[in-house]
């Protein structure tokens, strides 16, 4: 089975998870019988009553832009909205059930974060939370993402990677591609998953270099066949700086492979974006069209071509 195919089925299929819970989430405390009143948002906030109103505003929001409600001459309203989960037999011989736990865990956190952003149950921070995003990036999902990424950069033995946001497991499973004649450097702001992706390196004496850094700060002091970004672009502030330094450090000939769950590629993202803005980074996912519009005005001479709906390879001329 083609990965980058395993990869958009399982992203479509957490989406459907997020809506449902969503819905889940406005039954179980009484958000719904009050938006059937046609409240202000205020009023709604007021008779809720969970203490994290930030959160319940951010909720109301998700409402409004999954199309459930409708804000009109100030007040809410329930909009009809209808959803259907289809049950393709042909599309689920692709699912991997070991991302299904994770995304549990996180729909759990939100009844905690509902109390307070900062409760100890609320396990999104990449430093504090290090081993929980390790357990996430350990998934089987997780893997298979990374061989859809390196399918689509045509990963070699040999080559010079630079991996943005590589977290405490690409690391290894990318170096062990190139091999032992290639070069791997990733960059992470965060210094609890690095450290836990040097010790893995460490054990395998790996060609792998790894350093604290801000996506936004990358120079082109080197340059690699290959750059990767795997759902990096959701927490950068400035895209626009990250995706120019990922592109110069760029060979000619060479490609940047993009993963995220473009928000012009999945109906309803919103619901995931949801859960997901617990961690206190995120910004949102990004659309491919913005992406693409971005590397062109940034005048450079690429093709640039969709392998799958997560899936976006920018081959530098």
């Amino acid at each position: 089975m083609n990965p980058a195919d395993i990869v958009d089925a399982n992203i479509e299929q957490m989406v459907k998870f997020s809506v449902l819970q969503i819905i889940g989430l406005g039954t179980k405390h009484g958000i719904f019988p009050l938006l059937s009143r046609a409240p202000t948002v205020q009023e709604l906030v007021d008779r809720v009553g969970l203490p994290n109103r930030r959160l319940l505003l951010d909720f109301i929001d998700t409402l409004e832009r999954l199309g459930i409600v409708a804000e009109k001459d100030g007040r809410l309203h329930l909009n009809g909205f209808t959803y259907t989960v289809h049950v393709p037999g042909e599309r689920y011989d692709l699912l991997i059930h070991d991302w299904v736990p994770v995304l549990e865990e996180i729909y759990r956190m939100v009844d905690y974060a509902f109390i307070t952003p900062v409760h100890p149950h609320v396990l999104m921070d990449f430093d504090k939370d290090a081993d929980f995003w390790d357990m996430r990036m350990s998934t089987r999902f997780s893997a298979v993402y990374r061989n859809a990424m390196a399918q689509a950069a045509g990963l070699r033995p040999g080559m010079h990677v630079l991996d943005i946001g590589c977290g405490s497991v690409s690391p290894v499973q990318f170096a062990e591609m190139i091999g032992y004649n290639g070069f791997y450097l990733g960059i992470d702001y965060s210094p609890a998953l690095l450290e836990i992706a040097r010790a893995r390196v460490e054990m395998k004496n790996l060609p792998v270099e790894l350093k604290e850094m801000d996506a936004k700060l990358i120079r082109p002091v080197n340059e690699y066949d290959v750059v990767l970004m795997s759902f990096v672009l959701e927490y950068a502030k400035d895209r626009e700086r990250v995706l120019r330094g990922a592109l110069e450090t760029l060979k000619s000939g060479g490609k940047m492979v993009v993963l995220e769950p473009f928000r012009d590629a999945f109906a309803h993202i919103q619901a995931l974006e949801f859960f997901e803005s617990l961690n206190k980074d995120f910004i949102g996912f990004p659309s491919a069209g913005e992406i693409r519009d971005v590397i062109l005005e940034e005048g450079f001479d690429v093709e640039i071509s969709r392998p799958a709906r997560s899936i976006m390879v920018i081959r530098k001329r």
